[in-house]
């Protein structure tokens, strides 16, 4: 039975997320940019009959908070952690897609041995570079009309082989959140200047599953000991549009860091 709770982050934001399964090993989905913890129902329902499964909505997204004005990628970390040690977490997987992946960076980051291991759904693909120039497109577009740039952007995201019911949904969703929220979260990743470092210091398995046919930094990725796994869809939301695929791939992943 799926349990919705609210933890209070390090800055007072309430932090509602959903708690289902009582496995002895726990499993943290934190959604991407605009979107929220319904994103992962597909690997909650695959998962919480092996894992204590946790599906949080970050600050300013979903049920979440509105009472920040900065939000970056550590302050979206603080989040999770405060739903980490409001359920007295000390050993967890934590999954990201998106911008999630850049959040999950800086929760290992700040928990140390507390998170056992890293799954990046669909991000991180250049993990030792950081470019500020597209984040700076989309800020600008967004400050402009930030309603339209919102369509064209999440949009961009989806393939003509997307189910129309996982497009309407998603961007439903993300259209809904605000635009101080929106262009701060863009800025706030924009600004992430330093997790590539965090990514480098890490002594925990990482694995990246990526949609078919992504840009990818092979090399950088090997070179960090990330692994990488592809799904069939070309999309941006592997879990949504070949959840089988990557449930399997995140099953793997999992039996291996716990």
């Amino acid at each position: 039975m799926t349990m919705a709770r609210t933890a209070i982050s390090s800055d007072g934001v309430p932090i509602v997320y959903d708690v289902q399964g009582d496995g002895p090993d726990t499993v943290v989905f934190v959604h991407g940019w605009t979107c929220n913890r319904s994103h992962w129902d597909a690997q909650v329902q695959a998962f919480s009959n092996i894992y204590r499964t946790i599906a949080v909505d970050l600050g300013g997204h979903g049920e979440s908070g509105l009472e920040r004005t900065d939000w970056t990628m550590p302050s979206f970390a603080e989040d999770v952690a405060a739903v980490l040690d409001r359920e007295n977490v000390d050993r967890a997987v934590v999954v990201g897609h998106s911008m999630g992946g850049r959040v999950i960076g800086h929760v290992a980051h700040q928990l140390g041995r507390r998170v056992v291991g890293l799954v990046g759904a669909d991000t991180l693909k250049f993990p030792r570079s950081h470019s500020k120039d597209g984040y700076a497109k989309i800020i600008r577009a967004l400050e402009s009309d930030y309603d339209r740039a919102v369509r064209n952007f999440v949009e961009s995201m989806f393939t003509g082989d997307t189910p129309e019911s996982v497009r309407s949904t998603i961007a439903e969703g993300m259209i809904g959140v605000p635009a101080a929220v929106g262009i701060g979260a863009m800025t706030g990743m924009m600004n992430d200047d330093d997790l590539p470092g965090l990514i480098e210091g890490l002594e925990i398995p990482i694995v990246l599953i990526i949609s078919h046919g992504s840009s990818v930094d092979m090399d950088g990725a090997g070179e960090l000991g990330i692994s990488l796994r592809f799904v069939t869809t070309e999309g941006h939301f592997v879990m949504n549009e070949d959840p089988e695929t990557f449930n399997q791939l995140l099953g793997e992943a999992l039996e291996k860091m716990f």
